[in-house]
């Protein structure tokens, strides 16, 4: 593992770091019952005090003073909080919004001088805010512009929660709709870095801590390559919370050659660990796909994951997301054609699938390009959803009947193989014997209800 190089903090920490200001009550010899009326009533203030270009340096700036936190109850010794913290341990060095003003992207200054970049993503219907979890990655994947960083060490749960409270309080000055939403999908690993996240999860989803700004943790998303004994202990850990698998290929051997830490991992026992997330939830989760030209996007890639993923074809969703020509690797991005085939091919197989909309791309805060970079002048490729709108009824009509073809041209050669005529002769002898067995038990269990009403008829005429 490389070698994590960010310093441990000083004497001073983030405000939004629970463990931490428990731990800083205690040292006050201040109640930790406190903690939630404390967090909510700054995360107010600070979302909604000020102008836009407000000082957010000191709570003072912010309207907090030592007033503030004896009218909530707290001892005078606690206003030592508010000469020992600031409203954000992290500062916002630059706010680029996309030309469609769909999209912005936030770089931030931590605290040791390392930057990191979050996301804002303005739908129609919903708010997103993509955050990261690390400075830097290991894990390598070759299409990925984070990937080309090298790790530098893992953020804490404050800095963490701050990207939220940041795009919260980014949203309220321009008077726009509230983040609903939490991806983390921006720098890093995120079971990586296991214990900050699901304590920043536990904050952001805390209505004791957040207020009107937590979110539902059924809308915060962790998105992992696939750590498989933290995936597995997320389960117990955060229940409510959805998961995304980062797959990319439908063989071990592409995915190993497309995201290098697969070699450690093998697609059984990930989608083993998957599973146990499946059976616990009842939304369904979602398996990600970066399309890369001539790489992955192929019929025969979309019919190979189409079978391995039909069994839980009622639990999961495929996002596919179309290679951001920015990013890393030197891919192409694939043509609109290709991403509609393997869109049809996949739903042939029953599997829910949706092709994530392009956003952010002339700003480089795509999906893949999040890498501490400028932003290039880069073109900003059209989206598939609208593209796929302009096309004529009998044109889509004509690549739906010719994948479908393909799908049951597919699993007709799977029916007709030795393996799969071993499993249904198997099956037929097993159901055979079933029914035998059950119409056996049916005939004992008649044979004792008659001997049994004999016997009580002739206690009653005994009697």
């Amino acid at each position: 593992m490389p070698k994590r190089i960010r310093r441990q903090r000083p004497e001073s920490f983030s405000f939004w770091d629970f463990p931490a200001l428990l731990q800083f009550l205690d040292s006050l010899d201040v109640k930790r019952s406190h903690a939630p009326a404390l967090l909510r009533t700054l995360a107010s203030k600070l979302v909604t005090a000020g102008g836009a270009n407000a000082d957010c340096d000191t709570w003072e700036a912010l309207g907090v003073i030592d007033e503030t936190l004896l009218d909530l109850g707290l001892p005078r010794k606690a206003c030592e909080l508010l000469t020992r913290t600031k409203p954000f341990s992290t500062r916002l060095s630059s706010a680029m919004t996309s030309s469609d003003q769909s999209t912005c992207k936030m770089v931030l200054d931590l605290w040791d001088g390392h930057k990191v970049e979050s996301v804002i993503m303005r739908h129609e219907d919903r708010t997103t805010i993509c955050v990261s979890s690390q400075v830097g990655c290991q894990m390598g994947c070759t299409f990925c512009a984070t990937g080309t960083l090298p790790i530098v060490g893992d953020l804490d749960a404050g800095e963490i929660v701050e990207q939220l409270l940041l795009a919260q309080r980014l949203e309220f000055q321009k008077g726009l709709a509230p983040v609903r939403n939490c991806v983390f999908m921006g720098m890093g690993e995120p079971l990586n870095n296991y214990d900050a996240v699901v304590s920043a999860v536990r904050s952001m989803t805390g209505l004791g801590q957040l207020g009107a700004y937590a979110l539902p943790q059924s809308r915060v998303t962790i998105s992992t390559v696939g750590v498989v004994p933290r995936m597995k202990q997320l389960v117990r850990d955060l229940p409510g919370l959805s998961l995304a698998l980062s797959l990319h290929a439908p063989t071990q051997e592409l995915r190993e050659k497309i995201v290098p830490s697969a070699k450690h991992v093998s697609m059984e026992d990930l989608l083993s660990a998957m599973d146990l997330h499946l059976e616990q939830k009842t939304a369904r989760a979602m398996i990600e796909y970066v399309l890369l030209s001539e790489e992955n996007d192929s019929d025969l890639c979309a019919t190979q994951l189409g079978k391995l993923l039909a069994p839980r074809a009622r639990k999961i969703m495929v996002n596919l997301i179309p290679y951001n020509p920015t990013a890393s690797g030197g891919f192409q991005a694939p043509k609109h054609q290709r991403v509609e085939r393997f869109q049809q091919i996949l739903a042939h197989f029953g599997i829910m699938t949706r092709v994530r909309r392009e956003m952010g791309q002339d700003i480089a805060g795509a999906c893949g390009q999040l890498a501490l970079k400028e932003s290039e002048t880069a073109e900003d490729l059209e989206d598939f959803v609208q593209w796929r709108r302009r096309q004529p009824k009998n044109s889509k009509q004509m690549v739906s009947a010719e994948c479908e073809a393909l799908v049951a041209a597919a699993l007709e050669v799977d029916a007709a193989s030795p393996l799969t005529q071993e499993k249904r002769a198997k099956f037929r002898t097993w159901l055979q014997y079933s029914i035998c067995a059950t119409v056996t038990l049916s005939l004992a269990l008649a044979v004792l209800a008659r001997k049994q009403r004999g016997m009580a008829m002739a206690a009653i005429r005994a009697g």
